[in-house]
Formats: C-alpha cells, structure tokens, sequence
C-alpha cells in the first residue's frame, strides 16, 4: 500500500506540475484530471499532498454489522493499525479522522470491497440453498434434468456444482423425521 500511496501521490504532484507549467493542451488535460479526482473525493490538490492534515470524513457504512467489520478491516489495512478512534454521526454512519490521501484510497478500497463481497456473499447464498435442499432430499428433478452429464455442463456450471458438493459437507446431518407414518 506504501508504493501505491507513494505512486498516487506522485501522479497528482505531476498533473499540478503540468497543470502549472505544461504546454496548451497538456496543462489544460492535467487540470481536467486533477479537478476530476478531486471533485470525486471532494478535497483540493494541496490536501491531497499534505500528510500531515486531518480532518474528519464521514462514511455511511450501513447498520449490518458485517458491512461495519468490513470497513473497519479496510481501515487497518490503510491506517496500518489496529485500532479506529471514531465518532457515531448516526445509526449508519460514522466519521474517521484521515488525512485527504488516506481518505481517498479508503473510500475507493471500501467501496470495491463491499460490492465484492455482495456478489460473493448472493452467490455463496445460492449455493448454501442448493446444498441444503441436495443434503436433504428437497429438490425435485424433471425429466429432462435427469439426462444431463458432466460433459453437457459448461466450466463454469462445473465449479458451481463441486462447490455445492463441498458445501453439503459443511451442513449438519441432522433430519427430519416423519411424525405420521
């Protein structure tokens, strides 16, 4: 993260360098790009270079505890610590104190995670319901399901099957029995 903070910090010291002292075009293009990164974090280039100003960011994390784990884990990952001093804005939002970089690489590394770890988790979901109803018996095959072979299935039907099969491994073995005979 060092090299990439560093690489980061780089660009933006020359897009202002260009911006200041490139020729028409370039300088013109340096300035679009700087404005751009720094509408979309909402900060100015001189907070972008300063390491040493802080000022408190809000984040709307959500109320779901695992969305709070999962920010609080991309923090560390920023902040290289292991503890987040932070004050409570609302139920879903929260306010850290970071610098204007630190800021703008959190806010990019906790929005890609958690949509990541969305469509991981809806997938993981899918096959948790496969391998449960497989486990125990609750699925109905039509006839023209009963005729298809590995052969038939695409790679990426395969890997969903094998993961299913693990996962009728993980679930209990536990089941329902009959109360009329």
């Amino acid at each position: 993260m060092d090299k990439q903070y560093e690489s980061i910090k780089n660009k933006i010291k020359k897009l202002m360098t260009l911006a200041g002292r490139g020729v028409q075009g370039e300088a013109e293009n340096a300035r679009r790009l700087l404005e751009k990164l720094c509408k979309e974090y909402d900060i100015s280039p001189e907070e972008l270079l300063d390491e040493n100003q802080k000022k408190w960011h809000i984040f709307d994390i959500g109320r779901n505890k695992i969305y709070k784990d999962l920010f609080s884990q991309c923090y560390f990952s920023i902040i290289k610590g292991n503890t987040m001093p932070y004050k409570s804005v609302s139920q879903s939002k929260i306010a850290v104190e970071l610098t204007a970089m630190q800021y703008a690489e959190l806010i990019g590394l906790y929005e890609w995670h958690k949509a990541n770890f969305k469509r991981d988790f809806e997938e993981m979901k899918k096959n948790v319901f496969t391998a449960y109803c497989r486990k125990h018996k609750l699925y109905h095959i039509e006839d023209n399901q009963a005729d298809i072979k590995i052969s038939d299935l695409t790679p990426k039907e395969l890997e969903r099957l094998w993961k299913i099969v693990h996962l009728q491994e993980y679930l209990n073995d536990t089941h329902y029995h009959k109360l009329i005979d």
